[in-house]
């Protein structure tokens, strides 16, 4: 595999983030397909890594499962495919549950798309670095549970390699339990190794004092009541908006490291790194305007009868923002 393109890890936390809300706040086709190909390329310019048959797989699965399932189950629409005369799977089937099972397997696509390239990009290390001290244990957790998989996995592969040195081919389920002992023995070591390397750092030694626990519980607070207000009342969003910056700010506050870390090899912020991340915001901005102003923009709902999903120039080129990582390379 050939070196990836380096970019900080905060833009393509940036990047990650505003794509992301941007694909949930969208439930066209067309605009989620535009975003999904961006993704693609951005994955691909950045790793290096053409995407292979094991994606297209993955990618089908999340648009046909939730296609089939709402097609079964939803049985609203004009437009009839099939109908069954029997008691408990009979009735219409629909071509609009079909269509609006696709849409939805499209945004879960996209969705995923994002996140593999934010898998790809940033590592455990980098999140961990960016946690405040005061989150800590949040930040190891997590960074645990992140790598927990791929840690399981390759202990697996391990024994299998060393059953098939000595012989052994597993012959069915009651062969499991050969399988499944050595793997809770080698996951426990792990978790004791870890275990005795945090407590011989002083992991979890300190602790939120009396002032940011107080304004890490009132952000808290204030940004669920933010986002509930919003919910509840989109009218009053000014209201929502500015109560949501405000908890923000004094978790922000709460949460602050006092004495900044040090990092032997820190991570060099370049002129690049501005750009996307300026660009990246471009859309989000954009999306989040629509959203408030003319929703319709990025809805679709092709009930009760399917029609084509509205489509917009615009609207387009102001994703093709999100591509502003294809336009540099590793030395930029």
């Amino acid at each position: 595999m050939r070196e990836s393109v380096k970019r900080h890890p905060a833009t393509w936390m940036i990047w990650t983030a505003s794509a992301a809300i941007a694909a949930l706040l969208t439930r066209n086709p067309w605009y989620l397909l535009t975003l999904s190909v961006i993704a693609i390329l951005v994955r691909w310019h950045a790793t290096r890594e053409r995407p292979g048959g094991w994606f297209v797989r993955i990618y089908l699965s999340l648009l046909l499962f939730p296609a089939a399932l709402n097609f079964i189950f939803s049985r609203t629409g004009n437009t009839v495919l099939l109908e069954l005369p029997l008691r408990w799977i009979g009735g219409p089937y629909t071509l609009e549950a079909l269509i609006f099972g696709v849409s939805a397997g499209i945004q879960i696509a996209s969705l995923l798309t994002i996140m593999m390239v934010f898998s790809d990009l940033v590592s455990a290390q980098d999140l961990l670095r960016r946690t405040p001290s005061s989150l800590y244990p949040v930040g190891v957790t997590a960074s645990i549970s992140l790598t927990f998989v791929p840690h399981a996995r390759h202990a697996y592969d391990l024994l299998r390699e060393a059953q098939q040195v000595r012989g052994y081919q597993p012959k069915g389920w009651r062969d499991l339990p050969k399988v499944v002992t050595p793997l809770v023995v080698l996951s426990l070591e792990r978790a004791i190794a870890i275990a005795e390397s945090l407590v011989s750092r002083g992991w979890g030694h300190r602790g939120l004092s009396g002032w940011q626990r107080m304004a890490v519980v009132g952000g808290s607070i204030g940004l669920v009541s933010g986002l509930g207000l919003w919910v509840l009342r989109p009218s009053q969003w000014i209201l929502s908006v500015l109560l949501t910056l405000i908890s923000i700010t004094a978790l922000w506050v709460g949460f602050r490291e006092r004495n900044g870390s040090r990092r032997f090899r820190p991570d060099v912020w370049r002129f690049a790194d501005t750009i996307v991340t300026c660009f990246s915001l471009v859309p989000l901005a954009v999306v989040a305007f629509a959203t408030l102003v003319y929703p319709i923009l990025f809805t679709y709902y092709p009930y009760p009868q399917v029609t084509m999903p509205s489509f917009h120039w615009p609207l387009v080129l102001a994703f093709a923002f999100f591509s502003s990582p294809l336009w540099f390379g590793n030395d930029d």
